[in-house]
């Protein structure tokens, strides 16, 4: 959000839109700015739910991917999925996702009551290298491959 704060700031027409209609604002976009929670040394992307769609949309389409990212948040881990080490948030958080001011009792409101249910609700996702154009940092635009490079040349 403050990505998108800064680039509206500047002048820059910028569009914010829910996943599911990512395919739909598609259409208009020139450039993806995503933000990162983490690099992999392997040029993977460990970020919020939903960047991995994003970038896999935007790379089918054409269009540039380009990652904000502080070096700090580079790491010598290496991730091929986003399984093995996530977090998770609390499940309530999903059952009740409603677009009106009113929120209605959804199909999952009785989970809790349902033994064979269990829901999952993952905080972050997974982006393989192939899917990111380039990466901003405060040393400059690097592929995302160079994340070994910079972990070794700057520690």
């Amino acid at each position: 959000k403050k990505l998108l704060n800064c680039l509206v700031n500047a002048g820059i027409n910028c569009t914010y839109a829910f996943l599911h209609a990512v395919g739909f604002a598609m259409r208009d976009v020139s450039k993806v700015f995503l933000g990162a929670h983490a690099f992999m040394s392997n040029g993977a992307l460990y970020s919020r739910v939903g960047t991995a769609m994003v970038a896999m949309m935007a790379k089918e389409k054409n269009i540039p991917v380009i990652i904000c990212c502080e070096t700090y948040k580079f790491t010598d881990k290496v991730q091929l999925d986003s399984f093995v080490m996530n977090e998770q948030g609390n499940p309530n958080d999903i059952v009740n996702i409603s677009t009106t001011l009113a929120p209605k009792p959804g199909l999952l409101s009785e989970w809790l009551n349902k033994p064979d249910l269990k829901l999952l609700n993952l905080l972050y996702d997974l982006t393989p290298s192939k899917y990111i154009t380039t990466v901003i940092t405060e040393v400059g635009m690097i592929p995302c491959t160079s994340v070994p490079v910079i972990l070794r040349e700057y520690k």
